[in-house]
């Protein structure tokens, strides 16, 4: 095991909750960017990979609460077979080495994840890990009849919006591990941060990190 992640377990309260962001935390790449791209590209989804990024150079959330609006009207089982699929082919051999290690040694921990992917997208990797699928916040909207409303629900988890749903689920986070910007108001919020970056990348919260002496792991 990591030095750095022993000595952060050895501070950790029994029982106490670990938050996890999923994308570029716990394995590499965006699973709900690249689905998008897929799912277009596959005619399962009709829209434009250009207007979420045209939305993306606007607003992080608004362009994450789209990529679930586009969805609207889909089965709810035909999305998850398309996104376990997708996982499995695409995202499954990218787990960063260290997560499952991590996560047997967290057995005594309720885990989550709070991720700005469709909760659809992040479902496959959260099976993957054993992390039950109540203990998975991610962007949704309501499900009618079987099928995505499209009505996306407030706010999007990214930024302070990780905050207010961790508040919902009346959670305080003994660690919150995260790998961006995005990421910084929910390690800010949590006893303990643990940022995750590769050894070759430097962003706003790795910067950050640095500064306040948080802890850092090389992925």
């Amino acid at each position: 095991m990591n030095v750095v992640l022993t000595r952060l377990l050895e501070t950790l309260s029994p029982g106490a909750p670990v938050v996890f962001d999923a994308d570029g935390t716990l394995w590499r790449g965006d699973v709900g960017e690249d689905f998008l791209r897929w799912a277009i590209h596959q005619h399962f989804i009709d829209a434009k990979y250009e207007t979420y990024e045209a939305l993306l150079s606007q607003s992080h959330a608004r362009a994450y609460g789209w990529a679930v609006e586009v969805m609207a009207g889909l089965r709810e089982d035909e999305v998850l077979e398309h996104t376990r699929r997708f996982f499995k082919e695409r995202f499954a051999g990218r787990i960063f080495p260290f997560v499952r290690p991590l996560l047997a040694k967290l057995s005594a921990h309720p885990v989550w994840i709070c991720s700005a992917s469709p909760w659809w997208v992040v479902v496959p990797g959260a099976e993957a890990l054993g992390v039950p699928l109540s203990q998975v916040i991610g962007v949704r909207c309501d499900v009618v009849d079987g099928r995505l409303s499209g009505t996306v629900h407030q706010p999007v988890p990214c930024g302070e919006g990780k905050v207010t749903w961790l508040q919902r689920a009346s959670l305080t986070p003994g660690l919150a591990v995260g790998n961006g910007e995005l990421d910084l108001d929910m390690l800010t919020f949590a006893k303990r941060p643990l940022v995750v970056t590769p050894a070759d990348s430097s962003n706003g919260l790795v910067a950050h990190a640095r500064r306040n002496d948080w802890p850092i792991l090389i992925a």
